[in-house]
């Protein structure tokens, strides 16, 4: 059996032409191995350090996550495959070099994929951070190509090991189109409405969307290919498809929180048959209206730089609805809607101020004598 082996060893590793004994071969092919893991060792211990030392004495902080320690490790991973593939062929011949090349070429193969994977999740924490924390709507494309990514890796790898061309592998996954279509239906559609959705600025983590159709109101907590959550003013947190929020309607509430208030549109109607002339032509009703502006414009709650109403809408069975219509300054929802009641009840109390009713159905009490 020794000998078998070592006749095995002769014919791969060495030769009767060759000046080098295979044992002396063998012992060099595992001192390469050494030197390739003490160069990465190196690299992670010596270089990493000085980088991070150099990148956090800059002022942006874009070069920090670009060049943070995952990224740099990734990449220092490649080196050791790369000086193994490059000294195979001045050691090895035979089955064994063949065997090894194209192990080799699978592991730097894994490990540039690795690197580009979290390079480009680097990149996207990257962009997200220039643009203060609000892309994260693209986080659904960055899987995305993470998986196109891996999928090339898987495709080139089995290319190497079978000694065959890319292309190929790709004719024999034609067959599988259909199937994997029905799999990951899911996940592409998922990836098209998330490009729609961050392309279009629809929708980005932190958002306030209502979504009544599927019980949504609340804050988006994350962005992913197929799911979008939601946290709920209750605290339960719903998961929606993506592109659910595409084929259906749903309200982003962005616009109010980034403007300078939040609007208000209370009314209540006047019972018809209290409106009477108070001076001249003048109705109690205008006076009382006339009045609400003036308390709404000196209000220190209501942003009078926007738009701000008292108006009366038509007429209807219930009596003559009297509408406010304002933005306060807080967008804060317990301190806006503590204005609101605010304004409500004091226009229900300054009508009889004026002579006016509010109208109220009868409610089935007992008549008063």
């Amino acid at each position: 059996m020794m000998d078998y082996i070592i006749s095995w060893f002769e014919h791969n590793i060495g030769s009767e032409s060759s000046t080098l004994e295979w044992y002396w071969r063998l012992a060099i092919i595992f001192g390469i191995v050494a030197i390739s893991f003490l160069v990465d060792a190196l690299f992670s211990y010596l270089v990493i350090p000085a980088v991070k030392k150099i990148v956090e004495k800059t002022e942006t902080k874009v070069d920090d996550i670009l060049l943070d320690e995952r990224v740099c490790r990734a990449f220092s991973n490649i080196i050791p495959a790369i000086i193994l593939t490059g000294a195979l062929p001045f050691v090895t011949q035979g089955t064994l070099e063949v065997v090894l090349a194209r192990l080799t070429v699978v592991y730097i193969i894994i490990c540039v994929t690795r690197f580009l994977c979290i390079l480009i999740g680097a990149a996207f924490r990257a962009y997200a951070h220039l643009r203060e924390g609000k892309a994260h709507s693209l986080k659904g494309v960055v899987q995305t190509v993470q998986i196109i990514v891996s999928g090339i890796a898987v495709i080139l790898s089995v290319s190497a090991l079978l000694d065959k061309s890319p292309a190929i592998i790709l004719s024999g996954l034609g067959a599988m189109a259909a199937v994997m279509m029905l799999v990951f239906q899911d996940s592409i559609k998922g990836l098209v409405a998330g490009i729609q959705l961050a392309f279009n600025d629809m929708l980005v983590q932190g958002d306030w969307i209502t979504m009544p159709s599927r019980h949504v109101d609340g804050v988006v907590i994350e962005i992913s290919l197929t799911t979008v959550k939601v946290r709920n003013w209750d605290n339960t947190i719903l998961t929606i498809p993506p592109y659910k929020l595409l084929e259906e309607s749903f309200q982003n509430w962005r616009g109010m929180q980034q403007s300078n208030g939040r609007r208000f549109c209370r009314q209540v109607n006047i019972d018809v048959r209290s409106i009477t002339f108070a001076e001249g032509d003048t109705t109690n009703l205008q006076q009382f209206r006339a009045h609400l502006y003036n308390y709404l414009s000196n209000h220190p709650a209501v942003n009078t730089d926007m738009t701000l109403m008292v108006r009366q809408l038509p007429m209807v069975s219930e009596g003559i609805p009297v509408q406010i219509y304002g933005f306060t300054r807080t967008k804060v929802w317990q301190e806006y809607e503590d204005i609101q009641a605010q304004l409500v009840e004091y226009m229900v109390a300054s009508m009889k101020e004026y002579g006016l009713l509010p109208f109220q159905r009868s409610g089935g009490l007992p008549a008063t004598k």
